[in-house]
């Protein structure tokens, strides 16, 4: 049976993953706190990226044996895949994004940039996915519900299975998660617009590392703690690691604003027109 903390916290994350982000979106464009331009290239840019290009090639190795006998290697794997795969298909769509913005490179653009691509994930991929929970919470309780929306019983006892081992805890450290990443991706923003605007290429190798590092370090760091105290105590450890990895990236990013606002040298200008 699914609990009604449970529930509560599969609703609160819908919130905030799904109607907060639009609504605080709207706000900014409206207050003109953000530029719409970058915004929208910033979604595209994970939108295109992910949805489009990485995940359905992950799905379509998933089929292939040797890819199965590279996963069972679990390290290499999570670097590799989890990690340096994300690295280049994200920092370079992001690069791409901001070659094409020519005219869109000030410190404001970059953050309408970075938070359109982190938003974008955390709205299709977590916001969207807690509302297919909570609607299969609501039919687990409701079997009628469940009847009228034509889901099988099969189907509704294997949901119901998975809903009932998580835990109102993990969802909310799921939440912490996305507050980190968002952190993370404007900052990967800030350093690959830097490599663009200041024709320092290596800034963009260092995005690729980052996110590598980042993606891959989250969950080294929790198979590690795992060896040594519950996973729940590994859960909570591995988050707040995670949150002062991203407070460190936000204090980065806001220490770059005099490096945006610097004027460019005509050389840098005539090298970012060719």
């Amino acid at each position: 049976m699914i609990s009604n903390a449970l529930i509560v916290s599969v609703g609160i994350s819908l919130v905030c993953t799904l109607i907060l982000p639009f609504l605080l979106l709207v706000v900014l464009l409206i207050t003109r706190k953000l530029n719409p331009l970058p915004l929208l290239a910033g979604f595209l840019s994970f939108f295109i990226s992910q949805i489009l290009l990485r995940i359905p090639l992950l799905q379509v190795l998933g089929t292939q044996s040797w890819f199965a006998a590279f996963a069972a290697h679990t390290v290499v794997y999570v670097i590799v895949v989890g990690g340096l795969s994300a690295g280049l298909f994200e920092e370079t769509a992001r690069l791409v994004g901001a070659k094409l913005l020519k005219k869109h490179r000030t410190y404001k653009d970059m953050i309408s940039f970075g938070l359109g691509h982190g938003l974008c994930e955390v709205i299709l991929l977590i916001g969207l996915g807690q509302l297919n929970n909570l609607l299969f919470c609501l039919m687990v309780r409701d079997p009628q519900l469940a009847a009228s929306l034509g889901v099988g019983n099969d189907l509704l006892q294997a949901v119901t299975q998975q809903l009932a081992a998580a835990s109102p805890l993990m969802v909310y450290l799921g939440l912490l998660e996305r507050v980190s990443a968002v952190m993370y991706h404007v900052f990967a923003t800030c350093l690959v617009f830097l490599a663009v605007k200041r024709r320092r290429p290596v800034l963009y190798l260092a995005a690729i590392l980052a996110h590598t590092a980042f993606n891959a370090g989250v969950s080294l760091l929790l198979m590690g703690l795992s060896y040594v105290v519950n996973t729940t105590v590994a859960s909570v450890l591995t988050e707040l690691a995670l949150l002062a990895a991203g407070l460190a990236c936000t204090a980065f990013t806001l220490s770059q604003r005099s490096r945006f606002d610097a004027p460019e040298t005509f050389a840098q200008m005539s090298k970012n027109e060719s």
